[in-house]
């Protein structure tokens, strides 16, 4: 049932791209990346005093979902107490649709394994197109990337992934997530290719979200060089740490290896700029590639609210 609904993702992956409309014009105000929002807010309700309301979509990552419809009386009273806490349950969530917003983000992504380590930079060009060059230590492996994003209907959400490395064939990766209906979990899964390797890797997982607090449950079956394995792990961590733990190359009880991954986030802390190290036990430096939906639902907006409404 997972592989028939990956094809299915991957399909419309290659032909389908999802639209969605803004909300009510000048009442709306986009991004949180500029000045703080409740800024923008005062000098909207000054230069249209007559408007009951505005319109705040939010933009992670490049790609929004949510919008905030923000009551002009119940603004007012939580800008007096400086206390935007009540104000996010008397503003209105409206599913505006996943859709990409404009981003010319930059990011570095540095993997450690013992003895080996790999560096990414990349580029957004557009909302859609990254671009970008590694560095990996074993062999002095040099080469480019290049991805292209979609959004797949509702909820869903695809990336074609083209990889260079000098002297080496051309590997395709392509990747897709689905949020489940109630948005409590979702379902992805890669599918990747290298040129006249003859080799097709696969891997379908699934993650439950908030199993308890913060932690998060994942199980996949993947297979790769021809060999078809599974892994289970839990994952959990505050905004610019993520830890996980779990089992790996599970077949049976003799032949499992328990794996964590630390990784840390927003380490430059500039503008704009996006940086990560990941420090794993695997013996393979394997970038996590898997695509998620987690902080576009609706379960996750309180979070957003309290990162970027601020008095």
């Amino acid at each position: 049932m997972l592989i028939k609904n990956l094809l299915i993702l991957t399909i419309h992956t290659l032909f389908l791209l999802n639209s969605s409309v803004k909300a009510e014009g000048n009442s709306y105000i986009s991004g949180n990346n500029e000045d703080k929002i409740t800024q923008r807010i005062d000098s909207f309700f000054t230069k249209y005093p007559n408007k009951k309301r505005v319109f705040w979509q939010p933009e992670i990552k490049g790609k929004s979902r949510y919008v905030f419809s923000i009551p002009k009386g119940a603004y007012l009273i939580s800008k007096k107490y400086l206390d935007g806490s009540d104000l996010y349950y008397l503003s209105e969530k409206i599913d505006n649709g996943l859709k990409f917003e404009s981003n010319k983000s930059k990011s570095i992504d540095l993997f450690i394994i013992e003895n080996n380590y790999k560096a990414i930079f990349k580029q957004s060009f557009s909302s859609k197109i990254n671009a970008g060059i590694f560095f990996e230590k074993k062999d002095n492996t040099i080469g480019m990337i290049l991805d292209k994003n979609f959004i797949i209907l509702k909820n869903t959400l695809g990336n074609f992934r083209l990889e260079q490395a000098k002297d080496q064939y051309t590997k395709f990766t392509l990747s897709s997530v689905k949020l489940i209906k109630n948005e409590k979990s979702e379902l992805y899964g890669n599918i990747s290719y290298k040129l006249k390797s003859n080799i097709l890797n696969v891997k379908v997982g699934y993650t439950w979200f908030d199993i308890i607090n913060q932690f998060d449950f994942t199980a996949n079956i993947y297979q790769n060089d021809n060999k078809v394995t599974s892994e289970i792990y839990s994952s959990f961590g505050q905004e610019n740490m993520k830890f996980k733990i779990g089992l790996n190359q599970i077949k049976n009880n003799s032949n499992m290896d328990i794996f964590f991954n630390l990784r840390f986030e927003n380490i430059i802390g500039k503008k704009d700029f996006e940086s990560k190290i990941n420090v794993s036990s695997k013996n393979d430096i394997i970038t996590d590639n898997n695509l998620s939906l987690k902080k576009y639902r609706k379960q996750s907006l309180d979070n957003v609210w309290r990162k970027n409404f601020k008095f």
